[in-house]
């Protein structure tokens, strides 16, 4: 599960845990979401592994009361 999330802080900065300590990226604000992201310790195959991926629908947000 480690680096399987994103994590965001208040600063608008990506949280890297990779070695067990947050250790925050550049605040996407100042750099962009794409450079900060690479500082973010992601794994994108532990994202999909874990099921992180999946289908979201507006019909889901629908009520039948």
């Amino acid at each position: 599960m480690r680096n399987s999330y994103i994590l965001l802080d208040e600063r608008m900065r990506f949280l890297d845990c990779t070695t067990g300590a947050k250790i925050p990226s550049n605040s996407i604000l100042d750099v962009g979401v794409k450079s900060a992201l690479n500082h973010a310790g992601f794994d994108q195959k532990s994202f999909i592994l874990r099921g992180g991926k999946f289908l979201w629908s507006k019909d889901d947000t629908k009520f039948d009361w």
